[in-house]
């Protein structure tokens, strides 16, 4: 994962589904078909939200 001055995700509801810990610290989430990242997976070469974001979208 690629941080750029982002910070992490203090909290998340019982309805959140934590996607990805740091330092176990919050840095992805899902809430129904949004994601919230504290990171540029555009940077990466691992295209594994991307495949996810995908899938949100085509239901």
């Amino acid at each position: 994962m690629t941080f750029i001055r982002a910070p992490y995700i203090e909290t998340a509801d019982e309805q959140v589904q934590v996607l990805a810990h740091v330092d176990d610290r919050i840095v992805a989430v899902q809430y129904g078909a949004q994601i919230g990242l504290s990171f540029h997976p555009e940077l990466d070469a691992d295209n594994r939200i991307h495949e996810k974001f995908l899938e949100l979208i085509a239901d």
